[in-house]
């Protein structure tokens, strides 16, 4: 693939960051909003009631909730893209530093709730632990650690996110323990939040508790982890495209990380039926998920292809198959192509969150969580620039 055409679409990306108002002000001193939203009717209407804290522009809104899940993704984003430009690298730790230092989203004290957990965002009220974003923090913690030995000094990720994984561990032991006898797959203290049966909450678990092996092992992650994957490889067929992209991401990494077979046949399956519906003509998976419009013709980058297309670049690292770097190569592709080439500063440079292939536009619907009028910071615009920026250097996030 053409290395200028990533390199200039990351930069687009990230300027769009700097101009569109997710940062205010734009140096990341204040955390990154959770996304733009330009929804029409009822989806707005509802988007605005589900998550009071916006700011209302000519003809978009900012959604301004600071989550820690959003703002970990941006701040991992920018310091990777330091090797391009160093000013990118102070951007990421001024993120940072608000996430530590300003926005009163870690739990450092309150034993009522997980010591080290970050609340979903600064506008609820009480905190609200979710399974699939504090898996993001406890990972993304570890690996700016191991990338940045001079940030872990400076906040401590490691021993926040190990702190962290001890209690994500006993809450998926208790939460598979419940499911196990009646089937219920939350979390039968409601301190954790999620339905762990999924992948887009289980998977991830796995995928923290394996780095934090990692770093500490602990014979519990292990045990975690496996019977989960187990799970996993009774259902994986059963499963929408965009949980086989979230179980195969955390899968490829268990493999790398904890060398056992069973992970690695697992990942060759998952990759095996994800790519099974790949078109082979766009490189589009068809857009499945509960909280969007669905289609065949639908690219869904909220749900879908980002988490897709980094499972893919994960798979690729750890097989070596041409077969995963030519659908990798046409899913990455087509997300080139559909990047917003408007001049208008909300959205230059950006992923909305739906591209209708048919239309050959944005567009296909919106939910007030998916669709093409939610333009995400954390869950698209961050995944697919880091699946890129790791294209460039040869990584993945398994390394």
């Amino acid at each position: 693939m053409n290395k200028e055409l990533m390199k200039s679409a990351v930069v687009r990306n990230l300027e769009w960051f700097k101009r569109s108002g997710v940062m205010l002000p734009a140096d990341g001193s204040w955390g990154v909003a959770e996304r733009v939203a330009v929804a029409q009717n009822e989806a707005i209407e509802e988007m605005l009631k589900a998550f009071p804290a916006w700011t209302k522009h000519d003809n978009y809104y900012i959604i301004e909730q600071r989550r820690a899940d959003c703002c970990f993704e941006a701040a991992w984003y920018f310091l990777e893209a330091g090797r391009l430009d160093a000013q990118y690298r102070q951007i990421g730790e001024n993120i940072l530093d608000f996430l530590y230092f300003r926005s009163g989203l870690l739990n450092r004290y309150d034993a009522k709730y997980p010591i080290g957990s970050w609340n979903w965002s600064h506008i609820k009220w009480e905190p609200t632990v979710y399974f699939d974003d504090n898996s993001w923090c406890i990972f993304i913690q570890l690996a700016i650690a191991k990338n940045y030995p001079e940030l872990d000094e400076k906040y401590r990720c490691t021993s926040w996110a190990l702190s962290l994984a001890d209690e994500l561990a006993v809450a998926a032991n208790r939460t598979f323990g419940q499911a196990s006898a009646s089937g219920n797959w939350k979390d039968p203290q409601a301190i954790w939040r999620g339905h762990y049966d999924l992948p887009h909450w289980g998977s991830l678990v796995s995928l923290a508790l394996a780095s934090a092996n990692a770093v500490r092992p602990r014979a519990e992650y292990v045990f975690e982890i496996r019977r989960y994957q187990e799970h996993i490889a009774a259902e994986a067929r059963n499963l929408i495209a965009s949980e086989q992209a979230y179980a195969l991401l955390a899968c490829s990494y268990c493999a790398k990380k904890l060398g056992d077979s069973l992970y690695t046949d697992l990942a060759v399956r998952l990759g095996d039926l994800l790519m099974e519906k790949i078109d082979p003509d766009t490189g589009n998976l068809p857009a499945e998920h509960r909280e969007s419009p669905v289609g065949v013709h639908l690219v869904d980058t909220i749900y879908t292809m980002n988490w897709a297309a980094m499972a893919l670049q994960g798979l690729f690292e750890l097989t070596k198959s041409s077969i995963v770097q030519e659908n990798l190569g046409k899913m990455l592709q087509l997300l080139l192509k559909i990047q917003d080439f408007s001049t208008q500063d909300s959205f230059a440079g950006c992923w909305r969150g739906m591209y209708d292939l048919n239309a050959k536009t944005w567009g296909g619907g919106d939910r007030y969580e998916g669709g093409s009028g939610s333009i995400y910071t954390g869950w698209t615009n961050t995944t697919i620039g880091l699946t890129l920026l790791w294209k460039l250097s040869g990584k993945s996030l398994i390394s």
